[in-house]
């Protein structure tokens, strides 16, 4: 049975993902026995997040007014609001490098 260890680096630069991989070379551990990935964390955050969920609700309550009422427009109308949350949640993200 063969352990393998699994590191993920967060918000690494290209030098620091090459010196956890160079630590792990140098303490003689084989590379099938281990492996590091990066990731970015690209979360949502700031007042278009709120927006974001705010529009995404009221997408929601107006799909839900449809089945409800049967009236086909409250379902052409959500589409405003969800493509709306869709920009703002974009725009809620930081950006990559």
């Amino acid at each position: 049975m063969t352990t393998t260890l699994r590191i993920t680096v967060t918000d690494a630069t290209d030098d620091q993902y090459s010196a956890v991989v160079q630590a792990l070379r140098d303490a003689g551990l084989p590379p099938r026995q281990w492996s590091v990935r990066t990731q970015n964390e690209a979360s949502p955050s700031g007042p278009a997040m709120w927006v974001a969920l705010a529009l995404f609700a009221m997408a929601v309550a107006m799909l839900l007014a449809w089945i409800w009422v049967g009236e086909w427009r409250w379902g052409v109308t959500a589409v405003f609001p969800l493509l709306g949350g869709v920009i703002s949640l974009g725009m809620s993200l930081p950006e990559g490098r």
